[in-house]
């Protein structure tokens, strides 16, 4: 009797007290996803801008920040190969000054640029990681920034970089507008690529019987009952709260004409990832780095000839807002970028006539 009241008053307290921390856990939890579902329409981008803000101040995240100072992992090889898409640009306007948006990820997107001659300043929601790598030497300058509302005055830089960030906007088009705003010559967006394309061969035999089913009247045997044959993606969301917003070419084009810009450049480039990529050296050796290459060689060959999406993972567009000299659009087009002239605003030149007259 002795010993179980002994246990009643001091064991049974600790096991109350852990169930009602879990407890208190579990309607947190809850808490914050219906404060996910239910903020208002123009109170959501703040909850996403707190949830980006602090996304970098995990453990798992600062130990894999020392995977992203080495160039010799997979990760790294995966995303040179984007880097180098900026080559033509570094080498048109060497020590040009460039604004890297959304670079939180260990400021890597400025230390390319820093490498290659430019010079940089990293920015982010979250100067967690920032803050360490310029500690470290990794990087020379950063700012804690948001990309919808930078604190830059206008034309301070000669270019500005978004690389896998933009899709994490909420508003992302602010973003866009911020760095054309703050930078000289232009803009350079790397993002998922979602430009509409025809659906495959398959697709279309199935959405042709679909329509042919309900034009006999059955159409109740579909709860969809949607024909489209264009692919223009998918609806994705990511672990951190953001809908993942990507970029199309026309909707770049089209930014641009309004703006009554020059000219646009886009090249497309395929990528993998395989969970592992970040801890893995590159060398011909590691079964991982041949299987990702083969996955991006795979992907390479069916966007040529026409096959699955036809259109490249990852969508490179850069905006131009000033007229391309020679130099300049032969090393674009060497480096298989699309370089496109835009038409001019015709009302716009002639009211410029006017007041040069």
């Amino acid at each position: 009797m002795g010993t179980k009241a002994s246990w009643n008053y001091t064991v049974a307290p600790i096991v109350i007290a852990s169930v009602c921390n879990l407890a208190i856990d579990d309607r947190k939890a809850k808490r914050d996803a219906r404060r996910m579902n239910m903020e208002p329409a123009d109170e959501f981008h703040k909850l996403s801008h707190h949830l980006h803000e602090h996304h970098y101040e995990g453990e798992k995240l600062a130990r894999r920040m020392e995977t992203w100072k080495s160039d010799t992992t997979v990760d790294a090889w995966r995303h040179a190969r984007m880097y180098r898409c900026l080559d033509p640009l570094l080498t048109c306007f060497p020590g040009s000054r460039w604004l890297t948006v959304g670079d939180g990820r260990y400021g890597t997107d400025a230390h390319y640029l820093e490498q290659h001659g430019a010079s940089a300043v990293a920015t982010d929601i979250s100067d967690t990681m920032l803050r360490r790598a310029q500690e470290d030497g990794y990087i020379r300058e950063y700012r804690k920034e948001n990309a919808e509302h930078l604190s830059f005055a206008d034309n301070s830089f000669d270019f500005a970089l978004c690389k896998e960030a933009y899709h994490h906007f909420p508003r992302p088009m602010l973003a866009v507008y911020e760095m054309l705003r703050v930078a000289r010559l232009g803009i350079v967006l790397i993002e998922p690529d979602e430009t509409p394309v025809i659906a495959p061969p398959r697709h279309l035999l199935k959405m042709l019987v679909k329509e042919t089913l309900i034009r006999c009247g059955l159409r109740r045997l579909f709860h969809d009952r949607s024909t489209n044959i264009i692919d223009c993606g998918l609806n994705w969301y990511e672990e951190v709260g953001n809908f993942g917003f990507c970029i199309s070419r026309r909707e770049i084009e089209r930014v641009a004409i309004a703006l009554n810009f020059r000219h646009v450049a886009f090249r497309g480039i395929n990528d993998s990832y395989i969970e592992g990529v970040e801890n893995e050296t590159a060398s011909p050796d590691s079964a991982l780095f041949r299987k990702i290459r083969d996955d991006i060689e795979k992907l390479d060959r069916q966007c040529r000839r026409g096959l699955s999406r036809s259109r490249p993972k990852l969508l490179i567009g850069i905006i131009l807002k000033r007229q391309v000299d020679q130099s300049l659009r032969t090393a674009l087009l060497d480096a298989e970028f699309e370089v496109r002239d835009l038409p001019r605003n015709p009302r716009a030149d002639k009211q410029d006539e006017r007041k040069s007259a």
